[in-house]
């Protein structure tokens, strides 16, 4: 409409960093999303720090056609310091809504919030938050930002219904928009898998998991797992391979659990992993492995759908929603029967074909524009 007053809309991209890979590529695609649209109606400022951001977000400015800007600051993500600063940011540049993707945020903010909620990870899973201090931490700040937000984005109706249940949040203050998957993950030529195989030096076949080796990712029980397969079949030269970034404080445990069941050759750590890499990772594995005890959606479960790779993966939380009705499911608690799905799955070649067809089906669904626009329209409402 000619003349309709810009709204202007700062996005929180302090968190697209390597320590926080998930909610780093949420916020990056969603950024991306935003760059594609042509609402001239919209202004969008990403908040930045630019000393540790491991995404390029000048390439989205430079194909906005001027509806996105960077503001960069040098408020890192836990500062006390973003409870007055970013506040006064948002008054400074007159922001319209603020769009905060993590709990720990800035609480008193002069302009409409909308909260980015993934999961309930710390409330849910036992252990994840070592002491009774976090976990006090926790519950304040996730009570303050539910409380603080005008509206609760989440990225499944699993995650709603936690939200809802656990902190007794109103479900009208609750939207859910799954997250868009980049391009880039999409399926490659053989010629293509077979020099890239070589370049990383990958095994012939392997099985893979990504993501970071924290208790609730279920590592231990999925070598338990990957170790039955192998007894059924000794003769199979099967590798099971790691990739992401590895948490110090649970590194040596599980490297610990490794040579406990005899796996030393048969498993591959592959560490954090360039996207150019994850993307090679998907397309030269034969089954993708999710055995999270709880997810907020499970992201890798599509990035490994759309590169083609057929997936098994948890019956808990939103994993079933995000990897859709056909997927085989297994109980994360239960080493023996994800052994019994990875045999399913490997001894099946009819399935896996099922499988890989069902993935690509599905991606069509997840467009960053798609994520965006239902984004903007959430704002719209506040």
């Amino acid at each position: 409409m000619p003349g309709r007053k810009q709204i202007h809309i700062a996005l929180d991209c302090r968190y697209a960093q390597p320590h926080f890979p998930g909610i780093g590529r949420y916020v990056y695609n969603l950024a991306a999303g935003f760059a594609g649209l042509t609402e001239p109606s919209f202004h969008f400022s990403l908040i930045c720090n630019a000393s540790n951001t491991s995404y390029d977000f000048a390439k989205l400015v430079a194909s906005s056609e001027n509806r996105i800007e960077i503001i960069a600051t040098e408020i890192k993500p836990f500062s006390p310091a973003e409870q007055w600063q970013l506040p006064l940011l948002a008054k400074r540049h007159n922001f319209n809504l603020w769009h905060a993707p993590y709990y720990i945020r800035p609480y008193l903010m002069p302009c409409s919030v909308i909260l980015t909620a993934y999961d309930l990870i710390g409330k849910i899973v036992p252990g994840v938050l070592p002491g009774k201090k976090a976990q006090l931490a926790f519950e304040i700040t996730t009570h303050l930002a539910f409380l603080s937000s005008q509206r609760i984005i989440t990225l499944s109706h699993s995650a709603a219904e936690d939200i809802t249940r656990l902190y007794k949040v109103s479900p009208e203050k609750i939207r859910v928009v799954a997250p868009g998957i980049e391009p880039k993950f999409q399926p490659l030529n053989k010629e293509l898998i077979r020099s890239l195989r070589q370049e990383m030096q990958l095994p012939e076949q392997y099985v893979l998991f990504t993501g970071t080796n924290k208790p609730h990712k279920n590592l231990n029980r999925l070598l338990e797992a990957f170790t039955l397969y192998l007894q059924r079949y000794p003769e199979s030269s099967i590798q099971l391979v790691l990739a992401g970034r590895e948490d110090p404080r649970y590194s040596p445990e599980i490297r610990a659990k490794v040579g406990e069941l005899g796996l030393t050759g048969r498993v591959l750590f592959m560490g954090n992993v360039s996207d150019t890499q994850l993307v090679t990772l998907y397309n030269c594995s034969i089954l993708y492995i999710q055995p999270s005890l709880y997810e907020g959606f499970g992201l890798p479960v599509l990035e490994a759908q759309a590169c083609g790779l057929p997936v098994i993966c948890s019956n808990r939380g939103s994993l079933p929603e995000a990897a859709g009705k056909h997927v085989p499911l297994f109980d994360p608690y239960d080493p023996l029967d994800i052994a019994n799905k990875i045999e399913l799955m490997l001894n099946d070649t009819e399935l896996m074909l099922q499988m890989r067809e069902h993935g690509l089906a599905r991606i069509a669904e997840f467009s960053l524009i798609k994520a965006a626009e239902a984004t903007l329209k959430i704002y719209n409402e506040v």
